[in-house]
């Protein structure tokens, strides 16, 4: 819990609170130079000229439980860092076959999106500084069970971070993918060994420099002894999309593997506010999904009933989203500041 000392030394602004900004301006050089001695040294070097986050991902970032944690430890340390949310669901990092596509098509009436896709288009509109990727899950399940599935699902991963390069994003960070929890069915298990595979991959390449944030071990991790106190332990009704624990997890391993987060005693993102931990969480959230349909709008995609794809109820034009998204910060603010 942060105390209600310190919470009263820390900036307390909205990513695009513009009113806020002249009120209280703290840029995240700022924090580095100690503008409060308990602020994490190690995220405000991370954070040292950035000025726009972007998370990618599939149906389990866009659901974005773990995106908005993260937004709220940054909020709760006085970073000021527009945070986007561009995770769309079904979608895959690798380009898959026909043939490796027609079970979805056949079962949902729509081919999986390739990040491909939109990648250079979501880039381009959005430029982020930091880049936190997070794709696997439905890789794992289109993919071949072997080698060669891993080794595409690397290509696909390598192709995405040289994209990300080229557009100026200053840097990238994968995260390995959730379980899968196949809840003891034998013709599932596949499922999880190719996400198994995939995380090793991905860790492997932390030795020649890539940031790596390794949510799948320590899930694994704590399924596994979950079950053990209780054979009804789960993060996944259906095995896949956790719920808020399971998101907090995710954030956690974030906040701390790449920010240096000390979150002790932390038990889910509302204990990083002294009060109105519930209302701020609710108010961030609103936030990331008024800003989501309308980027995903002007990016657009191929993913049907998502902002931005077929037949889908467009979002917001990007200035009137931001307009609401700054009254939204407004309101956050003043629920940190107790009023």
């Amino acid at each position: 819990m942060v105390s209600k000392k310190l919470f009263r030394h820390l900036p307390i602004l909205g990513p695009l609170a513009l009113a806020l900004l002249q009120m209280a301006p703290l840029s995240v050089s700022g924090a580095a130079d100690g503008a409060d001695s308990a602020l994490p040294a190690r995220a405000a070097a991370m954070l040292r000229g950035v000025h726009r986050i972007v998370f990618l991902g599939d149906s389990i970032t866009q659901g974005g439980d773990y995106v908005v944690d993260c937004e709220c430890w940054l909020l709760a340390h006085g970073f000021n860092v527009d945070v986007l949310n561009l995770g769309l669901a079904s979608e895959t990092a690798s380009d898959l076959t026909p043939e490796e596509n027609a079970a979805h098509l056949q079962s949902f009436g729509f081919g999986r999106p390739f990040v491909s896709e939109r990648l250079g288009r979501a880039l381009a509109a959005t430029k982020p500084d930091l880049l936190l990727a997070c794709y696997g899950m439905n890789d794992a399940g289109s993919l071949p069970p072997d080698a060669t599935g891993t080794r595409r699902f690397g290509e696909a991963i390598t192709k995405l971070r040289d994209a990300a390069a080229k557009a100026g994003v200053k840097r990238l960070v994968n995260c390995t993918p959730p379980v899968f929890d196949d809840k003891g069915d034998a013709k599932q298990k596949a499922h999880d060994e190719n996400l198994a595979r995939y995380t090793a991959w991905l860790l492997s390449k932390r030795a020649v420099g890539w940031d790596v944030v390794d949510i799948h071990t320590p899930m694994r991790r704590a399924l596994d002894e979950g079950r053990v106190k209780n054979p009804a332990f789960k993060f996944a009704d259906d095995g896949v999309h956790p719920g808020r624990e399971g998101h907090w997890l995710m954030a956690r391993e974030i906040l701390t593997q790449f920010f240096g987060a000390k979150l002790e005693g932390v038990a889910c993102a509302e204990d990083l506010f002294p009060a109105h931990g519930s209302e701020i969480r609710k108010l961030v959230h609103e936030r990331m999904v008024l800003l989501f349909d309308a980027w995903m709008t002007q990016i657009g995609h191929q993913r049907p009933s998502v902002a931005g794809g077929p037949g889908a109820k467009p979002g917001l034009p990007i200035t009137e989203a931001n307009e609401k998204a700054a009254d939204l910060g407004k309101q956050i603010h003043l629920e940190m500041a107790g009023k």
